[in-house]
C-alpha cells in the first residue's frame, strides 16, 4: 500500500456490507480504507482519517447519512460524499441531491461501478486541495509583499490594509521612507486572482526600483514604459496612485494613473477628491503623467481605495461620501482602515484596500 492511495471512510451500520465495501475498494482500487459502523464516531475518525472520499449508507441509527454529509461539510468543505442505499426512491434521490451529495448508488453495488466512482471523485479532491494549497501559499507570499513596518513619520500615522475577493488579489499598497519623508501607493490591477496578483508584484517592483526618482509623474512614466509589453501580452491595466509626502511641511506631491479614489478630508471640514485626468497604465497609449500637489495641515486626513471599496455600498462615486464620514468619526487612522476591511467579513465581490495617511 503506497502511501499516498486514497483514503476512503466507510460508513454502514452493517458490518457485513462495510467489510465488502473496503475489501472492494483496497483490492480493486488500491485505496486505503477506514470503516465505521457507528456514525456518532464519524466527525472524529474524519478528523484523524482526513479522508480523500466518504461512501456512507442513508439509514442507520442515530444519525442518517444525509445529516452525516450536513456534519461532514461543516468540518470539510466540499468533500466528496458518496451515498449507498438498498432503498430507492425518489425522495431519496431528491435528499441526497439537496444535500450535495456527490453521487447516488443503489445497492447491489458492481465492484468495478463503486471503484471507478471512488477513484475519480478522489482524484478531483485531491486536484482541488492542491489547488487550494497552491493559492494558499500564493497569498503568504502576496501578504509578504506588503509593508511589514510603519514608516517612522513623527507627527504622521501612514497605514493601510487590503482584504482580496479570493485567496490572492490584484491590489496593493505599499510604502517606505525617503528623505524627508515617505511615498506611498495604491495600486489596482484589472481583474482577480493569481495573473492579477502576479502583475500587482510585478508593478510594485517596478515602482520601487524608482525609489531615487522625486518627480511622481517621472516614476509612473518609468514603470508603464518597463511595464507596457507585460501588460499588453496579458490585456490587462492598472490604475494607480503615487505620493510622496514632505513631512516637514506636509506637502504631498502625487500623480494619479487612472485612479481618481482619492480624498483629502481637511480637519476644518468639507472634503476634495483628487480627481485624475491621466490613464491607467497599460491602456496602449502614448499619455503623460503629470505630477500634482496637495497640503496636508494638521488633523487632515488623506485616505486612498481601490474600488472595490465603492462596491461596499452603492458601487458610484457617492460611496466617497461614506468614506468620508468613516474618516471624520475615526479617532485614528488605523481606525479608518479598520472599519473598512471589517465590512469586507462576510465576503465582498471585489479586493478591497485602503491607505490613510494623518497628520496629527
Amino acid at each position: 500500500m503506497i502511501d499516498d492511495a486514497y483514503r476512503v471512510l466507510v460508513i454502514d451500520d452493517d458490518p457485513d456490507v462495510a467489510e465488502y465495501t473496503r475489501i472492494v475498494l483496497e483490492k480493486r482500487a488500491g485505496c486505503r480504507v477506514l470503516a465505521v459502523n457507528n456514525p456518532q464516531q464519524v466527525a472524529a475518525a474524519a478528523a484523524d482519517f482526513l479522508p480523500d472520499v466518504v461512501v456512507t449508507d442513508i439509514e442507520m441509527p442515530g444519525m442518517s447519512g444525509f445529516e452525516l454529509i450536513t456534519q461532514l461539510r461543516g468540518a470539510h468543505p466540499g468533500l466528496p460524499v458518496v451515498v449507498m442505499t438498498a432503498h430507492v426512491s425518489l425522495e431519496y434521490a431528491m435528499q441526497s441531491f439537496r444535500s450535495e451529495a456527490d453521487e447516488f448508488l443503489t445497492k447491489p453495488v458492481t465492484s468495478a461501478q463503486l471503484a471507478a466512482t471512488v477513484l475519480n471523485l478522489a482524484a478531483r479532491w485531491r486536484t482541488s486541495q492542491a489547488a487550494n494549497n497552491e493559492l494558499g501559499r500564493a497569498a503568504e507570499v502576496q501578504r509578504g509583499l506588503l509593508p511589514a513596518q510603519l514608516v517612522n513619520l513623527p507627527g504622521y500615522h501612514l497605514v493601510g490594509g487590503c482584504a482580496p475577493a479570493r485567496a490572492v488579489g490584484g491590489d496593493f499598497f505599499d510604502w517606505y521612507p525617503v528623505d524627508g519623508g515617505a511615498v506611498f501607493s495604491l495600486a489596482d490591477v484589472m481583474g482577480k486572482g493569481i495573473g492579477a496578483a502576479i502583475i500587482a508584484a510585478t508593478v510594485r517592483a517596478v515602482l520601487r526600483s524608482a525609489v531615487r526618482e522625486r518627480d511622481m509623474s517621472r516614476a509612473v512614466v518609468a514603470a508603464a514604459t518597463l511595464l507596457a509589453s507585460d501588460l499588453e501580452q496579458a490585456g490587462a491595466f492598472v490604475t494607480l496612485f503615487h505620493a510622496r509626502l514632505d513631512a516637514e511641511t506636509g506637502s504631498i506631491r502625487y500623480a494619479d494613473a487612472g485612479h481618481g479614489l482619492s480624498l483629502v478630508v481637511p480637519a476644518a471640514g468639507g472634503a476634495k477628491r483628487l480627481r485624475t485626468t491621466s490613464l491607467p497604465l497599460g491602456m496602449g497609449l502614448e499619455v503623460g503623467w503629470r505630477e500634482h500637489t496637495v497640503v496636508l495641515a494638521p488633523g487632515d486626513t488623506l485616505v486612498s481605495v481601490s474600488d472595490g471599496v465603492l462596491d461596499l455600498w452603492g458601487g458610484d462615486l457617492g460611496s466617497l461620501d461614506e468614506v468620508e464620514r468613516i474618516v471624520r468619526s475615526a479617532p485614528h487612522a488605523q481606525h479608518i482602515v479598520d472599519s473598512l476591511l471589517a465590512m469586507t467579513a462576510s465576503g465582498a465581490d471585489d479586493d478591497v484596500t485602503v491607505v490613510v495617511l494623518r497628520r496629527d
